[in-house]
């Protein structure tokens, strides 16, 4: 059995990440710029996809087949042989043993742990412990079930995630099928999880690896798992993010998980937007990460990469990372068309190494790929914003990011930092004017670069009744910080008030994609709904904001 055992966990050893590569041998390291003793250049090498060796007569080879096909993902595949192994000889302990993990990717964690714990063999790959966890953590979750995911979420307000999450999921869906010709058979299910501690708990990542990159999502185990946006301060871009990991799926399943992390995350942010019609592939901001980085031989390196951006050492490298293979996405997509990518990963899946697909598809050598991938980030046009500051996420339960005057602290200025504390004291004391006129003195140093200052000189100019003011500066501000939830709501104040229904809903909506639990934005959304003609919808909103709201809906 021990035998067994050390074979299991060899076939089947839990990854330390959502999206893995593997390390590349010290040889191909070396050629590609690493000395000998540790030292590297600041080049970009590429970590492909090498097979762990399986060990020979440790396991019936029908198990260990199903394990290799589990490790790739393929949980009707690994059903298909372990199904009739379990039927036949259920006693038997490495039979008990990877049909309880199949459970585990089947999320029946109730008979996972007990077929696990039967059979004899510990928990040589962590599995046990997994199971356990994601029992606890989901056990008093609400449940719902769509036609093609499966919501389970903790019951109370983040109910009303589910309709926005399920709608941009089935979206994702299509558009993928579309791009990439192909489509998952099984229905995916999708855990949300109230906290920090939990995500960490149901993934195998640590909490301070969590808040060091600003991980709030990962997809493993024939799952997703989210962060709900309850546990950060300002909320995040927790739909573009399902549908991050949910292209990490299917690109998982297509290519039989040979896909690298560098090309898996580059494909997952140039594909994370297009259920609501694609855009820029990178922020502004991440934009001018990316120039300084060229500029100053920063780049994030493919084996800084590996096993998986979650364990980058700060939120800003970890930015930097994304940005640079979304553009390796964009140059190949540019030269070839968007057909390069399902080849790409088609060869993949046929058993070619990436450096082969990835010259096959291109038509030239992996090494001028890299080389003109490099001029293309350095040539690449900054767009307007890009020399803003990263909004780093801020984590509700973290005392060092929760300080009244936290985001205050951003403000580079610091004549301009007074002016606006003053204001904040008029603001308290209920003197609006008084308000408007020191955070407009705020502005006019800084400009509309900093949201927290242009919301609340906005929120000023609106209750003493300059609602043109708000509204000019309002924009302004958008245009810096698109995502930032609180300029959509004050602005769709505004527009409901003048009875622009329709643009009000869709500064809702935006606002509803980065912090879903502000009651204002369903209300509005309610509004909006019943005079556009959708009072199923309004009804769904109006309940919505009772319940965020604390009232019984």
């Amino acid at each position: 059995m021990i035998r067994v055992a050390l074979a299991l966990a060899l076939v089947l050893a839990v990854p330390a990440s959502a999206e893995t590569a593997p390390r590349e041998p010290l040889a191909l390291r070396q050629a590609q710029g690493e000395r000998a003793g540790g030292t590297r250049q600041n080049v970009t090498p590429h970590a492909p996809p090498t097979r762990v060796p399986r060990p020979k007569g440790e396991l019936p080879d029908q198990i260990s087949a199903a394990l290799r096909t589990l490790a790739d993902e393929d949980v009707r595949g690994a059903r298909a042989i372990l199904e009739p192994l379990l039927a036949d000889d259920p006693e038997e302990p490495a039979v008990r043993l990877a049909a309880g993990i199949l459970r585990f990717y089947e999320q029946r964690y109730g008979e996972a742990v007990p077929l696990i714990e039967s059979s004899g063999l510990g928990d040589p790959a962590g599995y046990l412990a997994l199971a356990k966890a994601a029992l606890e953590v989901t056990k008093d979750d609400a449940r719902f079930e769509a036609e093609h995911f499966v919501v389970s979420h903790p019951k109370g307000k983040d109910e009303v995630l589910v309709p926005y999450l399920v709608d941009a999921l089935e979206k994702q869906r299509a558009t993928l099928a579309r791009s990439l010709a192909f489509t998952p058979e099984d229905r995916l299910s999708v855990e949300i999880v109230s906290d920090v501690k939990e995500l960490a708990k149901v993934s195998t990542l640590t909490e301070e690896e969590i808040r060091t990159s600003g991980t709030v999502a990962v997809c493993k185990f024939n799952k997703l798992m989210l962060l709900s946006p309850k546990a950060l301060l300002k909320g995040y871009d927790w739909l573009d993010t399902a549908a991050h990991e949910y292209t990490h799926h299917v690109l998982t399943l297509k290519s039989r998980n040979r896909a690298p992390i560098w090309l898996q995350e580059g494909l997952a942010k140039w594909f994370e937007d297009d259920w609501r019609g694609g855009g820029e592939p990178i922020s502004p901001v991440a934009a001018a990460l990316v120039r300084d980085a060229v500029q100053t031989n920063t780049l994030v390196t493919f084996e800084e990469m590996h096993p998986s951006l979650a364990k980058l050492p700060s939120q800003e490298r970890a930015a930097l990372a994304y940005a640079q293979v979304a553009l390796a996405i964009e140059y190949l997509v540019q030269r070839k068309g968007a057909a390069v990518v399902p080849r790409v990963l088609d060869l993949l899946g046929e058993g070619a190494e990436t450096e082969a697909a990835v010259a096959r598809a291109l038509g030239a050598p992996f090494p001028r790929f890299l080389a003109e991938w490099r001029r293309h980030m350095s040539a690449r046009p900054l767009p307007r914003g890009g020399d803003h500051a990263l909004a780093k996420l801020r984590f509700r339960d973290d005392p060092r990011q929760a300080g009244q005057w936290a985001e205050w602290a951003e403000i580079p200025d610091e004549r301009a930092r007074g002016f606006a504390r003053l204001g904040e004291i008029m603001r308290t004391r209920g003197k609006w004017t008084a308000a408007r006129i020191e955070y407009g003195k705020a502005v006019q140093r800084v400009g509309a670069r900093i949201p927290i200052l242009s919301n609340q000189y906005a929120l000023a100019a609106m209750m003493s009744g300059a609602n043109a003011e708000a509204e000019r500066v309002l924009r302004e501000a958008i245009g810096w910080s698109p995502d930032y939830a609180a300029l959509h709501v004050r602005l769709a104040r505004i527009l409901l008030g003048r009875e622009d229904f329709a643009g009000a809903r869709e500064h809702l909506l935006v606002a509803n994609r980065q912090d879903p639990f502000d009651p204002e934005i369903h209300a509005g959304l309610a509004k909006a709904l019943a005079a556009t003609g959708d009072p199923g919808g309004a009804s769904r909103e109006e309940r919505f904001a009772r319940i965020l709201a604390g009232e019984t809906p």
